[in-house]
């Protein structure tokens, strides 16, 4: 039962991320990468709060549906795309806002997580 929790979990957060990607994709080299950073900063939030979860439902979770919905290969293309560009100042928004974003959002899911679940 597990593993299909798993496949539904992985195939949501995978589907989550095509959604976002394919209706905010960044127009040109140099363009802010909105859909990227959305689905790494909720991914981080997310797995925050399934930290607060029972094991079998963090890795059920937080392997699969944050796994799937976060990439780190899309946060390398970007930044790799904007700094082949010389959009330098795009580049150093793009990594500052994504780690100060990851990390507060991975802190306050983890703390709205063990209010919730306790």
């Amino acid at each position: 039962m597990n593993l299909i929790l798993f496949i539904f979990a992985a195939a949501l957060g995978g589907f989550l991320r095509f959604i976002l990607e394919y209706y905010l994709p960044p127009v040109g080299t140099s363009a802010f990468p909105r859909a990227t950073l959305i689905v790494n900063v909720l991914g981080a939030f997310l797995l925050g709060l399934v930290l607060a979860l029972p094991g079998e439902w963090q890795i059920i979770l937080g392997v699969g549906l944050c796994g799937a919905l976060t990439t780190f290969s899309g946060v390398s293309l970007q930044l790799h795309r904007r700094l082949k560009s010389l959009a330098f100042g795009s580049a150093l928004i793009y990594s500052v806002t994504l780690i100060a974003g990851g990390v507060i959002a991975a802190g306050a899911g983890l703390t709205i997580g063990r209010l919730v679940f306790g």
